[in-house]
This record gives C-alpha cells, structure tokens and sequence, in this order.
C-alpha cells in the first residue's frame, strides 16, 4: 500500500479529500492528516508518506516552505499542491521545489484521479529501478495484482507491467482464488502479519513451481491467487490438489486452519475482479461446508439450485415476523419449513438445513441491524457466534433447535430496545430523521437551534440514550433506506443519493460501503443469484 498524507489547514477540505476516492482501491491508505507544514514535517519524519496533498496557504509553515523541506529532505516522496484560483505564482514556485502537479478547489473527481494514477505509475516505476532488489520486486507484483483484481489498472499500463515482472496473463480463462485463515482471538497484530507472509509464500511456492498461477496479498491483508487455464471445479482436478496441497502446507508449517475459496471462471483480465469478488463471497460458506476445505463458487451455486429438499424462504413475511417481536409465530414458521424440507426429501442433507437456517438468521439479523438503538459492535459479534453455532451441527434437530435459539435471541434483543425510554430531544430528533431524512441540510446543529437546545448537550443526550452519535445514527438511517431504494426502484448514481439526502454521491458512495461493506450496485446484483 501507498501511504497518503493530507495537509490543509480547513477542515472541510481534508474530509472531502478522504471521502472523495475508494483510495484504497488504489492501493493507497491515508496514513494521517495536518493542518500546516510543521505538523506534516513530524509526520513526514514519522510515516514516510510516498505521496502528499498539502495546500498553499496555511498558518504556521505554509504549502511552499513544506514544498521545500519535502524536496530537500525527501526527495522520493511524491506531492501535489492544492490552491486557489489567485494562487498561480506561489504554484510556480512550488513546481520549481518538485511538485508533481497541481489542483485547483474545488477539483474534479476525474482530474484528481488522473493525476493520482499518474504518480502510481512513478512509485512504480521507481521501484522498477530497483528490481535487482527482491522486496522491491514482490511490491511492485503485489501493487499491480491488486490493482487488478480491484479494476483500477488500465489495459495498456497491466500489459508493461506484466511483462516486466514476466507473469503471463495473456490468454486462457482464469479464476480468483481467496484464502481465509482461521482466526485466533489470542493473537497479537504482528504474528497475525507473518501469518499471512508466510501463508502467502507456501501457496506463491506451490502455485509458481506447478505453473498453475501466482499468490499475493490483497488491500485488506487476505492471502489471493490468481489461476491460470482453469477449466472448470469439476473438471480442473489439477488445481484441486495443488489447493488441498496449500492446505495441508500451511497446517503441517504454521499449525493453522485455512479455508479456500475459488470464484468463477472469466475468460479475460478484465472480468477478474468478478470472479475477486465471488471468491470473497464463497467464503462465507464455510460456516456450512466446514473450515479447511476447498470451496467453488460454482459448485456452490449449483448445489443449492439442485438440492433436494430445499424450500423456498419468503424473506418478507419471515421479517415480519421477526418485527413483530412475538417469539411463537416465529417458533411455527421455522418448525413447518424444516418439517417441508424434511418431508420432501428424508434424506436431505445436513447442508441444505444449514443453507435455511443461515438465511433465516441473516434475515433475522438485517432486521436487528435497523434497530438503531442496538450497539452495531454487539450485533456483529452476536451474529458471528451464531453463525458458528449452526456450523458445528451434526443433526437436522440440531440445526433446527440452534436456529430457533438464535432467533429468539434476535427477538429478546429487539424488545428489550423498545422497552428504552428516550427523553423529548431525542425521541424529536429521531421522529424528524424519519419524516425528514430526505433533506440533505439535517444536522445536529440544525434540530439543536429547532429545539432551543445546545447542541454540545443534544448530541451528549443522544449519544448516552441511543449508544451512538448524531452522524452516525442519521448515515446508517439513510443508507438502510437506500438499501430498499436499491432492491425497489431504479435509482442509481447522484439521484439515488439525493432521495435519501445525501448532496454528494461520492460522500454516499464512501458511507455506503463503510457501514454494508459492498458498494451501492453490489446490493442489487447480489439479489439476482446466490452465493
């Protein structure tokens, strides 16, 4: 990854910067921010950024003088001035002290992208420099593999770097492969780092020397591959034991589990951030299939669409009942669809009941996630338990008992938020969220001067009664109801954002995947076919 610092003394515009870009599509992460040049210095001195955004006019140590120490202290850190429109002569100066490029603010998404890609390509070729150097040489790999993977990498730029890593992605059908390590709850962040290093080197090891692809690591850490000339899960049996090979490697070296997942199979470069994203997908089937298997996103899908005994949900009525907050319809509607799972097939396997009783707990669990009063945190490490519990079934009583445990604990936790008495300014501030949230100007600052309050002591109010603050409570209440927008209407884009009140669809498309973790097109694809 690509460190960035941002430096500029208004607020506002350091917000906007980091929400502006998926940065870490670009394999780019935001390593801090100043708001002058003496405090970029320390962190300069600290981090080493490899690129820096740091605007003209600032107190303290303004953008030139930092443009200056940056040049002669750190001639290999890469940065961008930002000015005004009557700063074309400090900009000149700064363009004499090294800076790559300029931008003016407001900037456009585009020009900012451009600009960035254009010093990517340098980073990287500066590393090409030094490629007698074998760690300069895995970055570089890992840099454009992710890039990849992520889409954010052009034809022509992916063509001269493979061939000067001499990795062959010409031709042939592919596949992304994902590999999740078992988590230990005792382990420390860096024996978690060497790990993964370690994990990613045995399957690079046994992947290179068959011929069959290459390993690396993606933006998020998680071990990757990409496979070359794959025919298929049912017929690529190559690939099956070179996959049950790393394995059965990384137990025997490193005494961890791991589960492997391969996405789909895509006939281009191009198309192989969609089988990166099924792979990521099929993982979540383990808590089904097991940990420390190999699984197919295609096998998968054909699976579930040919098992006997599968019932089809009814996801609208089942959260109904879920909000109602009774425990016994619940109780009979879940008992009569594994009776009709049963009864079509006796013999139906104990991995299509795990299929049923996961999907009717993340229905259950989507419908918690919209109680606002519930800690999000709690929520993630309930489900998570659950999920678990439900994995280590034996039994089709099993399955089904753990499901109704899981269920009624969903219930419980939703009547007991009910039971929360809110005081006047908040129990207002959510009514007018609700009746409002469209309206993109909603602020606390805004319902404090509505109430005659402060707001330092309305949002003290709110984040005490409802466990979280103004902000956070109002994003997830408009994402939620674009998720719905989303699976109901054909929004997209800025007029999406705008129904649910947000003036920016970059801002949106930021909160967006940040609280459901796929972006805004993902959620309407991803109603189209399982996994």
């Amino acid at each position: 990854m690509y460190k960035l610092l941002i430096v500029d003394d208004e607020k506002q515009v350091r917000e906007g910067l980091k929400r502006l870009l998926p940065w870490q599509d670009y394999g780019i992460t935001i390593i801090g921010e100043a708001i002058n040049g003496r405090e970029a210095l320390g962190i300069i001195e600290d981090q080493r950024p490899d690129i820096v955004l740091l605007d003209i006019q600032m107190p303290v140590m303004n953008g030139l003088e930092l443009a200056k120490r940056i040049h002669g202290q750190y001639p290999e850190c890469k940065f961008i001035v930002l000015s005004g429109y009557n700063d074309f002569a400090r900009v000149r100066e700064a363009m004499k002290y090294g800076a790559v490029d300029y931008l003016l603010k407001p900037s456009g998404k585009e020009e900012i992208i451009r600009i960035i890609e254009e010093i990517i390509d340098s980073l990287e070729d500066s590393l090409i420099s030094r490629l007698h150097n074998n760690e300069y040489l895995a970055l570089l790999k890992n840099n454009v593999l992710n890039r990849l993977i992520s889409g954010t990498i052009s034809s022509r730029e992916l063509k001269d770097k493979l061939a000067l890593l001499q990795l062959d992605l010409s031709s042939g059908c592919f596949s992304i492969v994902s590999v999740e390590i078992a988590k230990n709850e005792s382990m420390v962040e860096d024996d978690a780092s060497w790990q993964i290093f370690s994990a990613c080197n045995i399957c690079d090891e046994i992947m290179v020397k068959s011929g069959k692809g290459v390993a690396f690591t993606d933006f998020s850490g998680r071990v990757n591959m990409i496979i070359r000339d794959f025919s298929g899960w049912s017929t690529d049996t190559q690939l099956k034991i070179l996959l049950e090979n790393c394995i059965c490697e990384i137990k025997k070296r490193l005494k961890l589990e791991v589960t492997i997942a391969v996405g789909n199979q895509v006939s281009s470069t191009r198309k192989m951030y969609v089988s990166y994203k099924n792979a990521l997908r099929t993982l979540s089937y383990r808590f089904i299939f097991g940990i420390g298997t190999v699984l197919y996103y295609d096998e998968i899908n054909e699976y579930f669409e040919k098992a006997p005994g599968a019932v089809s949900i009814d996801s609208d009525r089942f959260r109904e009942l879920i909000k109602e907050g009774s425990f016994k319809p619940v109780d009979r509607y879940v008992r009569a669809l594994f009776e009709d799972q049963i009864r079509s097939d006796p013999l139906a396997e104990i991995y299509v009941l795990k299929n049923s009783a996961l999907e009717l707990s993340v229905l259950a669990f989507q419908c918690l996630s919209e109680d606002f009063f519930i800690d999000q945190h709690e929520i993630a490490d309930t489900k998570n338990q659950s999920f678990r519990n439900i994995m280590i079934q034996i039994s089709p009583e099993g399955v089904q008992n753990q499901t109704l445990e899981i269920l009624k604990r969903v219930i419980e936790m939703i009547e007991t938020s009910r039971e929360k008495t809110l005081s006047k300014p908040v129990f207002d501030s959510i009514q007018f969220i609700e009746k409002n949230y469209s309206n993109p100007d909603i602020s606390l600052q805004y319902l404090a001067d509505d109430f005659h309050i402060s707001t330092a002591y309305l949002g003290k109010l709110f984040k005490k009664e409802i466990g979280s603050n103004f902000n956070d409570y109002l994003n997830t209440f408009r994402i939620r109801k674009a998720e719905k927008l989303l699976l109901s209407t054909n929004f997209k884009g800025k007029e999406l954002a705008e129904k649910v009140g947000f003036s920016s669809y970059n801002y949106f498309y930021m909160v967006f995947k940040k609280i459901t973790g796929q972006r805004p097109m993902d959620i309407r694809k991803n109603t189209l076919g399982k996994p």
